[in-house]
């Protein structure tokens, strides 16, 4: 089988199924390789939500405002990392933005689910990354246009699997790249139809990817990786896209085996074995 075509068929699957939830597929040329984000989610979030502060700081910057503010924005992840600022927000000449809006915990005021709506998950997929190289990243999902997570994506079909993204990510994926700094993104996936690994911190031949499976079986008989799929019922691994990048924006932590991702945007959390 071809390997182009087999490796499209599983994430032709993944960003299908991420669209029913609602994240919005985007074009890889919208992807600003130099800011390390996709300016167009994050511009239309801030005036949609704050539409005053917006103003305000146009009245500053005219012109040069857009430009102005996603520079700051990609200089303040760069200085304390994505979910710093997801949580607290940017500072930019006198104005404070919020970058996200988290669920509400209650229901009794109608206008902090009206922000938390207005967040905007999307996916997009063959990203090319970098300005020194034409490689290119299977899949990047992004809150509000800031990268979140990155997949590289292998089909047994074509004798490759979960163990060829894992080198991948280390061999071919330059650790010095904007987008694979530490704290840039919150993890990296290598993903096939039976297996997920995930790593926090690309660092070459040192990098560490830890299982990120339900574990298969019941009691003492239960052992690592994922249950089979139904009949029908899709990958083994569906539960990573159909579960944890598509549920609930909330402040949560997925357990990747004796280690904790960090991931305050993350949509739910997966046990890893």
């Amino acid at each position: 089988m071809n390997k182009t075509i087999s490796e499209q068929a599983l994430e032709a699957a993944i960003v299908a199924d991420l669209m029913k939830a609602h994240y919005i597929q985007r074009q890889p040329s919208a992807f600003d390789k130099a800011l390390c984000l996709d300016a167009g989610p994050l511009i239309d979030f801030v005036q949609a939500t704050q539409p005053k502060e917006w103003k305000k700081f146009v009245e500053q910057h005219r012109e040069s405002a857009r430009d102005q503010f996603l520079k700051r924005v990609a200089e303040a992840i760069e200085a304390d990392g994505t979910v710093t600022m997801l949580r607290q927000g940017v500072k930019a000449t006198g104005c404070k933005f919020r970058l996200a809006f988290f669920k509400p915990e209650t229901t009794f005021n109608p206008d902090t689910e009206v922000l938390y709506q207005a967040n905007q998950f999307t996916v997009m997929p063959q990203v090319r990354y970098s300005e020194k190289t034409d490689h290119s990243l299977d899949l990047v999902l992004f809150l509000n246009g800031l990268p979140l997570f990155t997949a590289e994506l292998k089909n047994p079909l074509n004798e490759q699997n979960v163990q060829d993204a894992i080198l991948q990510y280390m061999r071919t994926r330059d650790a010095r790249e904007p987008l694979f700094a530490l704290g840039r993104c919150l993890a990296h996936f290598a993903i096939d139809p039976f297996l997920v690994y995930v790593a926090t911190h690309l660092k070459g031949d040192q990098t560490v990817f830890l299982p990120f499976n339900r574990g298969d079986g019941e009691g003492k008989d239960r052992g690592a990786g994922n249950p089979p799929p139904k009949l029908g019922s899709g990958f083994s691994t569906d539960f990573l896209w159909r579960e944890v990048w598509r549920g609930t924006v909330s402040s949560t932590s997925c357990s990747t085996s004796s280690r904790t991702c960090a991931t305050a945007t993350i949509r739910g959390s997966s046990s890893g074995r």
